[in-house]
């Protein structure tokens, strides 16, 4: 998923989170109407051997938005239902060059943690985490997910 936005494990510093957060809450209360997020999760994981990270959100009109991406690379992205109560989907991500990806996600039963394996178009191979979950519980130690 070297340029795929996906939903999934990386926190920041907390300065500039609350800073993020107040800024985000100011333009999104200056736009009545717009979808206010709920929460937001880290991703972290890996396209190939590469190191990747992102965000996923859900806001409130129950549409949830992901993203990832390696440093200096594509960012890719997607969309799922927030309200959706399955433990297991699969979604679809498009990266900024151009690349597209089926992502299968699997979550916790509070739906509030989980891991994702991805294959991009062009055969790269990504395997995420997001929420309370380390890569080592979802993926083991160096471990890697096989997508056939």
């Amino acid at each position: 998923m070297a340029s795929l936005e996906l939903g999934i494990h990386m926190k920041s510093a907390v300065a500039f989170t609350v800073l993020a957060a107040a800024g985000l809450t100011a333009c999104v209360s200056a736009q009545p109407g717009a979808p206010v997020p709920m929460f937001a999760l880290p991703v972290t994981g890996q396209f190939g051997s590469t190191p990747a990270a992102g965000q996923v959100t859900a806001f409130n009109n129950g549409v949830g938005t992901f993203w990832v991406m390696t440093p200096g690379g594509a960012r890719c992205a997607g969309e799922y239902q927030v309200r959706d109560p399955n433990p297991a989907l699969v979604l679809t991500g498009k990266c900024s060059d151009g690349k597209t990806g089926q992502i299968v996600v699997t979550r916790t039963p509070d739906l509030m943690s989980g891991s994702a394996i991805v294959r991009l178009s062009n055969g790269t191979r990504g395997q995420f985490v997001f929420g309370n979950i380390t890569y080592a519980q979802a993926f083991g130690a160096g471990g890697t997910a096989t997508i056939q």
